[in-house]
């Protein structure tokens, strides 16, 4: 690699690396805040914590990388421009073509990246992450069962007079619990013990030395209200007040399928979701991938402009157009997933408009000389003509006096 497409890679390298962790940094604080509460009410140290951010990453990466990258192209190249380093290069007959090269060999990695955290990265790190918020959830219920406090999880409320953690064991048990046709149930006992079931099946609890009280409603037809009582030895109920109950198995989201068990079950979706949606975000995530290699044609163009005020119009300008193409391509999705638009249409027509009129501006700031005008899709020409134009209508001419 030539000296010049280091030079190019290291004035690119430093804004993208610095625009990555900076939006990582804030948007990770921001969930950490969230996640910190619940955190500590478990007693659980700061390594789970970490753990449920490090999962995180994917999916902030996703978000963070293209403009990341457009950013460090476009600080890059405006740098060069600036600092009149690019017409030096132009004298000496290196154009923006061959500048452009090594940033385009970067971003065919970057969508290579992209490509891998899309398919398999990011639906591996949510399902563990949610798992672990499962986890966390069960861990601080877990807590908050006190000696002599009531407590009620999923309608069911229990109370013991002792508690023994670290054997499961209780004494004093009191159980109540109703279901939706009204029917009531409590259950006293005098010692009880639970066994923690395998992942994915509920626990149980073993009571002993207890009483069954079990009424049913008045009926419509008016017939009375009717209970009964048992006194029982030895009892087992389900319960999940102490223990885990294992998480569901990856897949039931469509966000948590690779892109390969997309394209395989887009005809067979889990229950729940349908089959516009299994499509749209295949095509979702092919799109964004597939973006990134098309960044550097739109960031070229603005990073040109005028030595004064181009690089901050073009950062201003080029962020409204990728928070555009975001929601476009965000709208194309949803609508795609109820099927009331083509994900050709929807998600594939926004990329194609975005990647040729990429082009098409990189074409004209690299090989078209500009004649009589600033031309018809020169960015920033034409933006400080406008902006020269505002300044000079507000100043009022002073008239010759008579």
């Amino acid at each position: 690699m030539s000296t010049i497409s280091i030079y190019i890679l290291r004035q690119t390298m430093g804004p993208l690396l610095a625009a990555v962790a900076i939006a990582l940094l804030v948007l990770l604080t921001e969930r950490m805040l969230r996640l910190l509460d619940m955190v500590l009410d478990t007693g659980s140290g700061l390594t789970l914590l970490l753990q449920m951010l490090a999962f995180l990453v994917p999916h902030y990466m996703a978000l963070a990388l293209p403009v990341a990258f457009f950013l460090g192209v476009l600080l890059a190249f405006s740098r060069l421009h600036q600092n009149r380093e690019l017409d030096a290069l132009g004298s000496a007959g290196v154009g923006l073509r061959r500048l452009l090269s090594p940033v385009l060999l970067l971003a065919l990695a970057l969508t290579v990246v992209s490509a891998a955290n899309f398919a398999v990265g990011q639906p591996f790190a949510r399902y563990i992450y949610r798992a672990l918020v499962h986890d966390v959830g069960q861990a601080a219920a877990n807590v908050y069962l006190q000696e002599r406090t009531f407590m009620e999880v999923k309608g069911v409320t229990f109370m013991a007079e002792r508690i023994w953690r670290d054997s499961k064991e209780f004494s004093g048990i009191f159980i109540h619990r109703e279901d939706e046709t009204g029917k009531a149930t409590t259950i006293t006992a005098k010692r009880g013990s639970l066994v923690v079931a395998p992942a994915g099946e509920p626990s149980t609890l073993v009571l002993l030395d207890g009483v069954r009280l079990e009424s049913t409603p008045k009926q419509a037809t008016g017939e009375a209200q009717r209970s009964g009582v048992l006194k029982f030895s030895q009892t087992e109920i389900p319960i999940n007040l102490v223990g885990r109950e294992g998480f569901r198995p990856r897949g039931e989201d469509e966000r948590e399928l690779t892109l390969t068990e997309l394209w395989q079950r887009r005809h067979t979706p889990p229950a729940g979701v349908t089959t516009g949606e299994m499509l749209g975000e295949f095509h979702d995530r092919l799109v964004r991938s597939l973006s990134v290699l098309f960044l550097p044609f739109l960031a070229v163009p603005f990073a040109l402009g005028g030595r004064r005020t181009g690089q901050s119009i073009g950062i201003a300008v080029g962020l409204v157009i990728l928070v555009g193409y975001n929601q476009a391509l965000t709208m194309g999705k949803s609508l795609a997933s109820v099927d009331r638009l083509s994900p050709y249409l929807g998600q594939w027509l926004p990329f194609v408009i975005m990647a040729l009129g990429s082009l098409y501006l990189f074409y004209r700031s690299a090989y078209r000389v500009p004649r009589g005008g600033p031309g018809l899709l020169a960015p920033f020409a034409v933006l400080e003509s406008l902006l020269q134009g505002l300044r000079g209508g507000g100043r009022l001419k002073r008239q010759p006096s008579e």
